[in-house]
């Protein structure tokens, strides 16, 4: 993958100041697509290990598969890092968030939504999975509470700069309306029993 230019991109896109622990800071004006105050941007040595993650990400992964080297650091230039402690709620059932799709970087998430009779366990997601991608694309209520189960690391992608990104890239919307349409069927069967 070509840094210099996921760099550029980074450094170009709206963002907010935040001071990683240790390494470079990037810092680009806020505007109201920007990092959150709990998130922040990439910094260069993290890019940099997110890019060669990527790889192992995208050949592991449905939704990323057809990107290139180019719509990969394309991708990457929309992002940006959060991290959360152990019981950290992501998203909550029924409640209108943000609109962001998670992919998780490090930890681990559980995913679980309420029937007539109660919790309905969905599943465990780790490194690679993909969370609020329901919401993004259907918007609406979260369909799902997503709970940090340890400290977990998540790159963000914001609704907007990711519908940009889906209408250059068809093939990866294809995917994730499939990813969206097989955790429908996932619940339902769930919930069903």
């Amino acid at each position: 993958m070509n840094l210099a230019r996921s760099t550029r991109l980074l450094e170009t896109a709206p963002r907010s100041p935040a001071r990683p622990e240790g390494g470079k800071i990037v810092q680009v004006s806020r505007t109201s697509d920007t990092i959150p105050e709990d998130g922040r941007a990439l910094t260069p040595d993290e890019l940099a290990e997110l890019e060669a993650q990527m790889g192992a990400i995208v050949d592991a992964s449905r939704l990323f598969k057809s990107l290139d080297e180019k719509g990969r650091a394309e991708l990457l230039g929309i992002s940006y890092l959060r991290t959360v402690a152990a019981g950290t709620v992501l998203f909550r059932e029924g409640a209108e968030e943000e609109r962001v799709m998670y992919l998780i970087k490090a930890g681990r998430v559980n995913v679980e939504t309420t029937s007539a009779s109660g919790p309905v366990h969905l599943a465990d997601l780790g490194a690679g999975a993909c969370v609020g991608e329901v919401g993004l694309l259907a918007g609406g209520p979260s369909t799902a509470t997503v709970t940090a189960v340890e400290p977990t690391e998540r790159v963000a992608f914001p609704k907007r700069r990711l519908q940009r990104f889906l209408d250059a890239h068809p093939a990866v919307r294809t995917r994730l309306e499939s990813l969206v349409d097989a955790r429908a069927r996932d619940t339902i069967e769930k919930i069903i029993g």
